[in-house]
């Protein structure tokens, strides 16, 4: 359908649907332009925004009835089902699901009559994306939540028209050319070109080691050095060294390694201090003849550092550095973790201080995809101290000049997560999701995230696909991702009705000889299967198929071909059997 016959096929439905603080409600029309793409519409300027409190952008464009064929392709997101998901419209029970802090700003809609996927291009992350279905009829659209706030910029979302035959590959693939066309990412084959470091980590597994931490939760909110609890060791410098030895010997010849807790007071101790080096571990000396070793025996080295968060124990502590909501108030995380209440540092305020420490972090000689905990896996924030105000929009720029800086000292960047304002910098995300946690509306889990960045940037499907065992390679492959272990991934202490381990149940320890034997053995076996496939990471996926017999295929734009089958427990490379591990 061309952008003609779409902009009359929808032309009833391009308004918003504009809900005042006093409960009343009024329709206004959108202003709209039609592009080779589609069409481009946007909310009209008005002269007060006091009494809007929300606007839900063009509720009826993709409706569909119970039984019609196709479905709605829908991103992850906070208040939302966990994972990317396809939502048939099917006969099922009323059900809304208003998702917050979406992965990546879109959404498609695959029908007969017409096909688009939809790009929240401005007022980007102050949105929330609306799902229901009442007496048979669905609805997808995005709600913008003002408040009486007049919007920093406009509200603008294009639909992009997709061929007749289209399905949930031609949504994600017409969002990457969308940002391909805008310049806003590049294959990561040209980024990794003149950084050898780039390059490394995509050849190599990913091994994390969490070195020390205190107690999670806290046993003291608010600490200081006379109260601080005691910190547990779980793998001194010397631990590690010795880990690298029983790598060698096993064969594992690319590795990529993070220290985790290595800084004051371990895991999340002190932030933003991060000296001195924990002597504990063994110290800077100690440190800096590990980092040594690795080089010479050709493994990545890197460590973990954080530049969003700040306890009050720091010895650099600033109230004043750190975000404050409209009223004032310093803003936290609901959770305390191990150095206690964790606030949230200004965007600009921790781009300064990303200036002053990551040069010196990177002087102990690490070297490799440095990692930057969390930045990826939270959604902007806006700082309002009148002193250092940030919108959601020049955060997402201060978070990725983080990057750019620790990527120009260390050779690399990586983080925890993959929400997608994070692509055009990020050489390597953790875990892309949580896994579907939410079924409402889900009847397939799809990757839609690598179909859209696979090739671009690097990344691991799940959280529990980290330390995977033989079937969570399965995922692992079907998603193109990177193996990634974490030693002492389990450290929260258990807590009555919360999931505390996020990672999943496997773990591994380097403490004893006998732990570093057992670990090295497995990660070797992986080490040694992923080199055969690791040429892949640079290669962007074609499409991928939900096969009648449930079996999953990748295509990849280099004419390979990958099924998974998890009934049976096996994979195919062109035909050729590569998993289970032999």
């Amino acid at each position: 359908m061309d952008a003609i016959s779409f902009a009359q096929a929808i032309n009833e439905a391009l308004y918003a649907m504009v809900s005042y603080r006093d409960g009343t409600q009024t329709r206004m029309p959108l202003e709209c332009i039609e592009s080779p793409d589609g069409i481009i519409a946007s909310f009209p300027e008005i002269p007060d925004w006091s009494q809007i409190r929300a606007i839900d952008f063009a509720p009826e464009l993709g409706c569909a009835s119970a039984g019609d064929a196709g479905y709605y392709v829908l991103p992850h997101g906070q208040n939302g089902t966990g994972d990317s998901i396809l939502c048939k419209f099917r006969q099922r029970p009323n059900a809304e699901r208003v998702a917050s802090e979406l992965v990546m700003p879109i959404w498609g809609v695959i029908q007969p009559q017409y096909s688009f996927t939809a790009i929240v291009s401005s007022m980007t992350y102050e949105y929330q994306l609306v799902t229901s279905v009442k007496d048979g009829i669905y609805h997808c659209y995005a709600r913008f939540t003002l408040d009486g706030e007049a919007p920093y910029e406009p509200i603008i979302i294009e639909y992009r028209t997709l061929p007749s035959n289209a399905d949930y590959n031609d949504v994600a693939l017409a969002y990457r050319k969308w940002r391909e066309q805008r310049g806003e990412i590049h294959l990561y084959a040209n980024r990794a070109k003149g950084r050898p470091a780039a390059q490394y980590t995509a050849d190599s597994v990913y091994v994390r080691i969490r070195q020390a931490w205190k107690p999670v939760p806290p046993l003291v909110r608010e600490q200081t050095p006379e109260n601080e609890p005691p910190m547990h060791v779980a793998a001194t410098f010397e631990d590690v060294s010795q880990l690298l030895d029983v790598f060698r010997a096993k064969g594992i010849d690319k590795a990529e390694l993070c220290l985790v807790g290595w800084n004051k007071s371990g895991h999340d101790g002190r932030w933003p201090q991060i000296f001195p080096v924990e002597e504990k571990l063994g110290g800077e000396a100690a440190l800096r003849a590990l980092t040594a070793k690795a080089s010479a025996m050709g493994y990545a080295m890197v460590c973990h550092t954080n530049s969003t968060d700040a306890y009050s124990i720091a010895d650099c502590w600033k109230d004043t550095e750190l975000i404050h909501d409209r009223d004032g108030n310093k803003m936290k995380n609901e959770t305390a973790w191990s150095g206690g209440d964790m606030y949230w540092v200004c965007p600009l305020c921790g781009f300064r201080q990303a200036q002053e420490l990551l040069p010196k972090v990177r002087e102990l000689g690490f070297q490799g995809s440095h990692y930057i905990d969390v930045i990826s896996t939270i959604y902007p924030r806006a700082c309002h101290d009148p002193a250092h105000p940030v919108t959601r929009r020049q955060t997402v720029a201060l978070w990725n000049r983080i990057f750019r800086l620790a990527r120009q000292e260390f050779g690399g960047i990586s983080s925890e997560g993959a929400y997608d304002f994070s692509v055009p910098e990020l050489d390597f995300g953790l875990y892309v999701c949580f896994g579907l946690k939410d079924p409402t509306f889900a009847d397939e889990c799809i990757p839609l995230w690598q179909l859209v960045y696979h090739g671009y940037t690097l990344s691991n499907p799940y959280t529990k696909t980290v330390n995977p065992t033989q079937t969570d390679l399965l995922k692992v492959l079907e998603y193109g991702g990177r193996p990634t272990f974490y030693y002492d991934s389990k450290f929260v202490t258990p807590e009555e009705g919360k999931e505390v381990n996020w990672m999943g149940e496997d773990d591994f320890h380097c403490h004893t000889a006998e732990e570093r034997e057992s670990s090295a053995a497995y990660i070797a076996r992986v080490s040694k299967w992923y080199k055969e496939i690791s040429y892949l990471q640079t290669v962007p996926m074609k499409r991928h198929d939900i096969m009648p017999d449930g079996r999953r295929r990748v295509l990849y734009e280099n004419g390979d071909e990958v099924l998974v089958d998890y009934v049976k427990q096996t994979a195919h490379l062109n035909g050729k059997q590569i998993l289970p591990l032999l």
